[in-house]
């Protein structure tokens, strides 16, 4: 029996429901959040991790925030545990090249947040490169564009480092959760 993939918001979606519960943080951010929660030994619950021990989840808004980042948590896991690499930073599609790099200083910072709030005190601990990505996630949480680059430059630049942290997030799961043998009957925890 299959499982169909599950679909999480896109970035428009996460972040109308980001608005409607007054939460002042952007899509990118909120994914990078729920990334590093779900890439922890211990991750929190979506509700506890934006809300806290308050109820701002009980309003229309907070319940619509919390649906959409369930879903984003089930898609953002099944991408993080497949064997095809699928796991993709939430990021705007359509923005200037100044928005794309802020929404990925955002994603890295809530990423960074995420981990700490999963229980990870000490991203240096991690082994080789999956802790090295941790302190490279901190650095490109402070990007912004360069005047004394051209735009082309930039993008190549930007596309670059978009694969880096797509590559560094499954490498941080995969050192804190461990890869499964795909040659392995063992079907691991249910």
């Amino acid at each position: 029996m299959s499982t169909a993939e599950p679909i999480g918001p896109d970035y428009a979606q996460l972040t109308e429901a980001l608005s409607s519960a007054d939460v002042d943080m952007s899509a990118a951010e909120a994914h990078g959040l729920l990334t590093g929660a779900i890439v922890s030994p211990s991750p929190p619950a979506p509700a506890r991790l934006f809300f806290g021990t308050g109820d701002g989840f009980s309003s229309p808004g907070g319940r619509q925030l919390l649906a959409a980042l369930e879903d984003a948590a089930r898609e953002t896991e099944y991408r993080l545990r497949g064997m095809e690499f699928g796991f993709e930073p939430m990021l705007p599609a359509e923005a200037s090249l100044d928005q794309r790099v802020e929404a990925l200083a955002d994603w890295c910072r809530g990423f960074i947040y995420g981990i700490a709030a999963g229980g990870v005190r000490d991203p240096g601990a991690l082994n080789g490169d999956a802790g090295e990505f941790l302190g490279d996630a901190l650095q490109i949480s402070e990007a912004e564009t360069s005047p004394d680059e051209s735009e082309e430059e930039q993008e190549r630049d930007l596309a670059e480092i978009v694969e880096y942290v797509r590559i560094g997030v499954q490498l941080v799961y995969e050192e804190l959760h461990g890869r499964p043998d795909p040659l392995s009957t063992d079907p691991g925890p249910e």
